[in-house]
This record gives structure tokens, C-alpha cells and sequence, in this order.
């Protein structure tokens, strides 16, 4: 009869594993709970609250849609259609201007014909029924680099433009503590500003060089 071996003799430290998985689950929950605590919930709070308001109402009821229906109206015109887009986001309301239909090439003055506009804008704004808003004025331009007399860069016009854009929109009633600039040259293209091979897109070029406005909700 064949005789049984016995398992050699030893400590069991398979318990150890079990102990050290332990622990480091611990370890993170205590993290977990100190990254909570820091977070300031009043903020957290007020913005969950704001976010799901938006996502929640109906069209009718969506604290912008009177500021949309107005702006959609001013644009009724076939050339400023064409350069003018007007579309609703999560948090407001975004517009985006062709640069040709506001500026001259290479300058940053608002055309003549277009303050008229800039006017329309801030009444739409100001007329409607929400009152807790931002507006954010960003300037763009192509890849072409300009250095003229009176600016150095892409950076200097955009940032000019952005900023006439929103002395306007102050003029026009707009508070100064709802309305800032913001200068991003060609460093948020919509388009290549090149072809495939490296050459000079002209129609795309054409569509990086525009303005955006985003009338949002304030989270403060």
C-alpha cells in the first residue's frame, strides 16, 4: 500500500496578502474622503442644480430662448445669415461671427453698418428674462501671420478685435463685470487652415478668421 507524504512543514503567510489588501483599500477610502470634504459642496451644488434646470425645461421654458428668438430675428437678413450663427448650448447661448462681416482685413475696427448690430445684441441680452449671465467674447484668426505697424502678431488682433467687440457690448448696456475678452490667434482653428499636402486652404482660412460669443449661465 503506498504510503501518503505529508506537506512539508511551514508558516502560512497567506494571510498577509489578505492584510495588505486590506489596508490599501482603507488607505483609499480615507483619500476618498479627504478629497470630499475639501470640495466646496455650495459650489458643486449650485451648479448640479443649474446644469439639470437647463437639461430639465422645455424649449418654451429654457431661460434663453426669448434672447435666441430675438437674435434669430436681427439675422433674418440673407448676408448677415450667411456670416452669423446662432445656436443654443447647454449652458446658454452660442453666436460666432464671420471676421469679414465685422473687420476690414488686418484691422480690428467694427464696421460702421455692424454697430447697429453690436446694439441689437445687447438689447437681446439685456431684455431677457435671465438676469445670471456671462458673456464671453473670444477673437480668432487664421494661420497667415500679420505684422504690421500696429500689430505684431495674430495675438495683438485677435485680442484687439475681441476687445472692441466688447467696449461695444459695454456701450451698448452691457455691465463690465459680465463681459470679458479672451485673444486665442490661430490656436483654435475650426478647420485645417492647410491641405493635406501643406498648401494654403483660402475657404477654410476664411472660417478660422471669426468671432465667438457665448452667453452663458453665471456659476459663481
Amino acid at each position: 500500500m503506498k504510503r501518503k507524504t505529508k506537506a512539508p512543514k511551514g508558516t502560512d503567510e497567506s494571510w498577509l496578502l489578505t492584510y495588505a489588501d486590506s489596508i490599501t483599500l482603507l488607505m483609499a477610502f480615507f483619500v476618498l474622503l479627504l478629497s470630499i470634504s475639501s470640495i466646496d459642496q455650495s459650489k458643486v451644488e449650485k451648479m448640479t442644480s443649474g446644469i439639470s434646470d437647463v437639461f430639465s425645461k422645455t424649449e418654451s421654458e429654457q431661460p434663453f430662448s426669448s434672447m435666441e428668438k430675438k437674435l434669430n430675428d436681427m439675422v433674418k437678413d440673407p448676408q448677415l445669415k450667411d456670416n452669423i450663427s446662432i445656436t443654443p448650448d447647454p449652458l446658454g447661448l452660442h453666436l460666432r461671427f464671420s471676421s469679414h462681416l465685422l473687420f476690414e482685413s488686418g484691422t480690428a475696427v467694427i464696421k460702421e453698418r455692424m454697430l447697429p448690430i453690436m446694439k441689437l445684441i445687447a438689447n437681446a441680452i439685456l431684455e431677457s428674462e435671465y438676469t445670471d449671465f456671462v458673456v464671453k467674447v473670444e477673437g480668432h484668426t487664421d494661420n497667415i501671420p500679420i505684422r504690421t505697424s500696429q500689430y505684431e502678431s495674430n495675438w495683438e488682433l485677435s485680442a484687439h478685435r475681441a476687445t472692441n467687440v466688447v467696449k461695444h457690448l459695454i456701450k451698448s448696456g452691457i455691465p463690465k463685470s459680465k463681459v470679458w475678452a479672451i485673444a486665442l490667434s490661430d490656436s483654435v482653428p475650426l478647420v485645417p487652415n492647410l491641405t493635406r499636402d501643406g498648401k494654403s486652404n483660402p475657404v477654410n482660412q476664411a472660417k478660422n478668421r471669426r468671432i465667438e460669443v457665448y452667453i452663458h449661465r453665471n456659476f459663481k
